[in-house]
């Protein structure tokens, strides 16, 4: 059963109204060259899907595991542990974990290496997150390519 106190989402008549997304990222301004797991740390946003608003709230360090092996469960158990209280991954390269993650998580797959740029583009993607985050069987990834944010 899931403690709706951790999952930290506010739900008006629409549904899901806030939420919160991590960054894995290694210098805080770019997405991490490794796969999103593998971050040195999680940049957490909360993102208002009604009025478009992302909120910095904190940069946690990556303390999970390391893989014994590529594509490890205990690393995506590691990490869904770590981060449990997210709905939204938003990185540049996942591993084979995600087809694990995304029976949980939201991952959303950018081209942009620059965080704020990337984080401007999701704003235009608030109803497919809501609309995945209802899914509870298999969330699609979403993907934003990098022309997409440089002809934004």
């Amino acid at each position: 059963m899931k403690n709706n106190r951790n999952r930290k989402e506010e739900k008006g008549a629409k549904g899901i109204m806030k939420i919160k997304l991590a960054c894995g990222t290694d210098n805080g301004t770019e997405f991490t060259n490794e796969h999103f797991g593998s971050s040195k740390y999680f940049l957490i946003y909360e993102f208002d899907l009604e009025t478009k608003d992302l909120r910095f709230l904190k940069r946690i360090e990556n303390s999970t595991q390391e893989e014994e092996k590529h594509g490890d469960i205990k690393k995506a158990k590691s990490v869904s542990e770590l981060l449990g209280n997210v709905s939204v991954f938003v990185a540049n390269r996942y591993g084979p974990n995600i087809k694990r993650i995304k029976r949980r998580f939201i991952p959303i797959i950018s081209r942009e290496k620059n965080i704020k740029k990337t984080l401007n583009k999701v704003k235009l993607y608030s109803n497919k997150i809501e609309i995945e985050k209802e899914n509870r069987l298999n969330k699609e990834i979403i993907f934003i390519k990098r022309e997409e944010i440089t002809n934004w």
